[in-house]
């Protein structure tokens, strides 16, 4: 995969659940091999901050901030925020990012950006 990161924002109303699938192609186009991979989504209050934990982080286990969802056979990696999650966001631009095998020699960035959330809409 060339070109890593790939540069991406995104916006979501705080409280709300959040997804996104990303495929993960190899230079020649064909899905990369990502068995036996491990993947993490965070977010940051800040660039410079390497706190841990971040102020969001999911992987592949479900918790109470959400999941990364992978599918090895069409090298699909789905990552949903729950609710619960965004809420913690208020209304702002944080950094994220979302790793390959992150605190690992082979980590890899494969996605970062901003995400930005808005306060939602009163009824």
């Amino acid at each position: 995969m060339a070109d890593l990161p790939l540069q991406w924002s995104t916006t979501t109303a705080a409280g709300s659940e959040w997804a996104a699938d990303f495929t993960l192609l190899d230079d020649d186009g064909a899905p990369m091999d990502i068995g036996g991979k491990t993947f993490e989504f965070v977010i940051r209050p800040t660039v410079v901050d390497a706190a841990m934990p971040p102020l969001i982080k999911v992987a592949t286990t479900a918790t109470v901030q959400g999941y990364i969802a992978v599918d090895t056979g069409t090298a699909t990696v789905q990552v949903v925020l729950t609710p619960t999650a965004t809420a913690l966001l208020g209304k702002g631009s944080r950094p994220f990012a979302l790793w390959m095998d992150a605190g690992q020699p082979s980590a890899t960035c494969l996605v970062e950006g901003r995400f930005n959330s808005r306060p939602t809409a009163s009824v």
